[in-house]
């Protein structure tokens, strides 16, 4: 079973998981879990701080207007779970800039769930500890076989096994002989 199929199995079976799913998306996959009450927010709190990040307020704006419109504009996301965020970066996520996080907390416009995304390892961490489930982590990469050398370029086999012929020296050698050739005749007319 590989690590991905047993953390699915592990969750889904929690009091107060609704569902669990690994979500594909072109910049990463991720890991979501929908629970069916609402997350205990200050658990969640001390457990992000413990783990030296920082939860953040997202998208008041958005949750403030009408339903419709903010199903338009609003994925649903609440709260970011990042390492660090500057000052700038906290006023910029209240008008919908998402900074880069290890997790998230969102609520499902269509119904009353809310749901942990977790987009790293970090973030499955931080949702075990909040589950009280023990985390275990993935097992490392296997690691890549170095590049086979290219094999020796070798001579091709001696026809005998008798040892190499010395080999003649050009200036004791006698100079071989041209033949004459014919004095060239002249075209009659």
């Amino acid at each position: 079973m590989s690590q991905l199929e047993q953390r699915l199995a592990e969750l889904r079976f929690i009091e107060g998981v609704e569902k669990v799913e690994h979500v594909r998306f072109p910049t990463g996959d991720q890991f979501w879990v929908r629970f069916n009450n609402q997350l205990d927010m200050q658990k969640l709190q001390q457990i992000v701080r413990g783990r030296g990040y920082r939860l953040i307020s997202f998208g008041a704006l958005f949750s403030k207007l009408p339903r419709r419109l903010s199903e338009v504009l609003w994925d649903g996301v609440t709260h970011v779970i990042v390492k660090e965020i500057s000052q700038w970066g906290k006023i910029t996520s209240v008008f919908g800039f998402e900074p880069d996080g290890v997790g998230k907390i969102a609520v499902d416009l269509h119904g009353p769930y809310q749901i942990f995304m977790a987009m790293n390892e970090a973030g499955v961490q931080l949702l075990y500890d909040y589950l009280g489930v023990r985390y275990t982590p993935p097992p490392p990469l296997p690691k890549a076989a170095p590049p086979k050398p290219p094999p020796p370029v070798s001579k091709p086999p001696a026809l005998s096994s008798a040892p190499p012929a010395a080999k003649p020296n050009p200036a004791a050698a006698p100079k071989p002989t041209m033949p004459a050739q014919p004095p060239p005749q002249k075209p009659t007319s």
